[in-house]
């Protein structure tokens, strides 16, 4: 009877075997078994100790697993290997970025570009740290070389049109939608940590302090994100739905259990289509994505039930609405009131409130509840 528990691969060198670990790492690490991946990365790493590859993949492990620093020292550690590396220098700069040690992401993003002037996701990357930086002159010229190698890039152009100043109507559907996807797994912590976001639950105070009845059949979600808006009305809306352009962040609003149904959409073209009509539209947090709300005001009128309540939040310009240097739109009151006006609105009340953090510094904002 053969013996079962003699392994039927023959290693027979020490390549054999660090390949034999290094294959087994690469394994666990696509069925997301990092610590286990980690252990047979280490365990080829210390058989063959020159091999590069073995250390960035433990890097990109141990960054999976949130071990920044550890990750920092074994991207180090193929660098001392293969100083060249230009993927090797972006991975590092990335993860200095996340670090929150901006020049030093700098330095590595430009590394990346000295040794490969047209690698795009680099210049991307030094766009947005220059601008974090107020570097505007570095930032100007990286978003334009951006669009230089990738002239369909809506999310750069939409980005040196605000460093410009100049206004459009609406940012791109793609820059959202890119924005959101990259956002998704980390939305939620960020918001309410980073960002010490709590435009929702601000919101929800508004609506509480509404003296009419606060329970909704059919409720609107307009730009519903991960679900963190809908969570703070969920006890107070029967059919609630959650239209986002981006799936990465419906993904996650699914996991919520909020709403009853969602759609992969932009908030106009769902307007149009929807033959629904609600007596509840919620925007937190949106309109900094929109700059002429008016199309969207008059869809809402015409959607709307009778005594319907309209809530959200805008930043804050002095007239009509302006694209601002972060990439966000801003609306004044004045401008609000006007579209209120207009489309038969009634402005029950405005609040005047910190939105969210930015570089440690309160963003102001208003929060509106219309009602029809």
């Amino acid at each position: 009877m053969p013996d079962l528990t003699r392994s039927t691969q023959v290693l027979t060198s020490s390549s054999d075997l660090a390949s034999y670990h290094y294959n087994l790492g690469a394994r666990h690490f696509s069925e997301g078994n990092f610590a286990q991946a980690a252990l047979s990365y280490l365990e080829a790493g210390a058989i063959n100790p020159e091999d590069p590859d073995i250390f960035f993949n433990l890097a990109l492990t141990m960054k999976e697993m949130g071990y920044l620093d550890e990750a920092k020292e074994y991207y180090e550690k193929v660098l001392s290997l293969t100083p060249d590396d230009p993927d090797t220098h972006y991975n590092l700069g990335v993860l200095l970025k996340e670090m929150g040690a901006p020049e030093l992401a700098v330095s590595s993003f430009e590394k990346v570009i000295a040794l490969d002037p047209n690698y795009l996701s680099a210049h991307k990357y030094l766009a947005g740290l220059f601008q974090l930086l107020g570097r505007k002159d570095q930032a100007l010229a990286s978003y334009r070389k951006v669009i230089e190698i990738n002239p369909a890039s809506e999310s750069a152009q939409h980005m040196l049109e605000a460093q410009e100043g100049k206004t459009t109507a609406t940012c791109p559907l793609g820059y959202a939608r890119e924005l959101f996807d990259q956002f998704s797994d980390h939305f939620d912590d960020a918001m309410l940590t980073k960002l010490a976001c709590t435009i929702p639950a601000q919101l929800r105070l508004v609506m509480d302090d509404y003296p009419s009845d606060k329970f909704f059949a059919k409720g609107l979600d307009m730009g519903c994100g991960t679900g963190l808006s809908g969570l703070a009305f969920s006890d107070c809306v029967t059919h609630f739905t959650g239209i986002d352009l981006s799936g990465k962040m419906l993904a996650k609003a699914v996991e919520k259990e909020v709403y009853t149904a969602l759609d992969k959409n932009d908030i106009l073209s769902f307007l149009e289509k929807t033959a629904e009509t609600f007596d509840f539209f919620l925007a937190a947090d949106v309109f900094i994505y929109l700059a002429d709300l008016t199309p969207i005001f008059g869809l809402i009128r015409e959607k709307a039930r009778s005594h319907a309540s309209f809530l959200f939040s805008t930043e804050i310009c002095a007239e009509n609405y302006c694209l601002q240097t972060t990439g966000r739109y801003a609306q004044a009151e004045s401008y609000i009131n006007a579209l209120a006006d207009n489309c038969d609105f009634k402005v029950y009340c405005r609040h005047w409130v910190n939105l969210r953090k930015e570089k440690n510094k309160w963003i102001k904002g208003n929060l509106f509840l219309l009602t029809a």
